[in-house]
C-alpha cells in the first residue's frame, strides 16, 4: 500500500505511528510481561493480541477477575507504561513506510497519553 498524501500546504502530518511507522506491540507485550510477572501473573500473547487497544486498567481488571488475582491495578498499570517507556529505545521502523515519503518535511514524534 502506497501513502497518497492529500494535496495542499499544511502545517502538519500526524500519524497513529503503530503499524504505519513503527511496530510497537512486540515492545508493549516485553512490558507487560515483566510487570504482571511481577506479579506471578501470566498473560499469553494470543490473548494480548486479541485484547490490543483495551485500556491498561482494564486489562488488569479482567486479569484480576479472570485468574482469580487482586493486583493493585492504577500500580500495575504504571509499571507496565514505566517499563514500555524504557524499551522505546529499540523501536524499529517498518521498512517502506510513511516514514519514506515524509523525509522532506519536520517530523515529532507524537505519544498518546496513559490511558489508565
Amino acid at each position: 500500500m502506497k501513502l497518497k498524501l492529500p494535496v495542499g500546504t499544511f502545517a502538519a502530518y500526524l500519524f497513529d505511528c503503530d503499524g504505519t511507522i513503527v511496530d510497537s506491540m512486540p515492545l508493549h507485550y516485553i512490558a507487560w510481561k515483566k510487570a504482571l510477572g511481577e506479579w506471578n501473573c501470566q498473560f499469553d500473547e494470543r490473548l494480548f493480541y486479541a485484547w490490543g487497544g483495551m485500556p491498561i486498567v482494564e486489562i488488569v481488571s479482567n486479569l484480576n477477575k479472570d485468574l482469580g488475582l487482586s493486583m493493585p491495578v492504577e500500580q500495575v498499570a504504571r509499571r507496565k507504561e514505566s517499563l514500555y517507556f524504557e524499551l522505546l529505545p529499540q523501536l524499529k521502523v517498518i521498512p517502506n513506510t510513511a516514514r519514506s515519503r515524509l523525509q522532506s518535511y519536520r517530523a515529532a514524534p507524537l505519544t498518546p497519553s496513559l490511558r489508565l
